[in-house]
């Protein structure tokens, strides 16, 4: 079954939402939507909240798609249109390493980040506005916001999946079944 579904992928910064949302989409078939692109206009600048929401009510507008983003407003509105939510929760220790080596790599290269082509300078990836910083002084929050999250979606038609260290196959599998149980189901 290929094309099918409607998923979204949650977690803390460097949890490893966007390499498994990739791997996904294309196990799935279905289109990927990275978040961060419609959230981040130029300059580092977050775009106006409700160009933010339009945006992403048009990106997950197709039948079949899988989201990546922890973006509150993004998941309060949408989250509930998925056949499934992963939320990917390894432990800081995981998460954090990953994060610096990212970002360090990303100002190294000085990498255009989506449209807005916002890139990572040294002052940025380590300074006082970094996401490394942010990671930090975010991670029990979302945690805690995830927790909420699937409290909220538990008794809808939405599959919860948390894992620590997502295997992408058999995931994918996983959501799969989600899909098949909801065949027809459009919100």
């Amino acid at each position: 079954m290929t094309g099918c579904g409607r998923f979204w992928v949650v977690g803390t910064p460097g949890a490893g939402k966007s390499t498994l949302a990739r791997q996904l989409a294309a196990v799935l078939d279905v289109r990927y939507v990275e978040l961060d692109d419609p959230f981040w206009a130029a300059g580092w600048q977050p775009e106006d909240p409700d160009t933010f929401l339009g945006a992403v009510a048009q990106l997950l507008g197709g039948p079949a798609w899988i989201a990546d983003g922890q973006y509150d407003s993004a998941v309060a509105a949408h989250a509930n249109r998925a056949h499934a939510v992963v939320w990917i929760d390894p432990p800081l220790w995981v998460s954090l390493p990953r994060l610096v080596r990212r970002t360090l790599s990303r100002a190294w290269r000085r990498e255009p980040m989506w449209s807005a082509g916002n890139t990572e300078s040294w002052r940025h990836a380590l300074g006082s506005d970094s996401v490394i910083w942010y990671a930090l002084s975010v991670h029990r929050a979302q945690r805690r916001a995830n927790e909420e999250l699937f409290r909220r979606l538990a008794p809808l038609d939405v599959a919860l999946i948390r894992v620590r260290r997502p295997q992408a196959d058999a995931l994918a599998d996983a959501l799969r079944a989600a899909a098949a149980g909801r065949k027809g189901a459009h919100r």
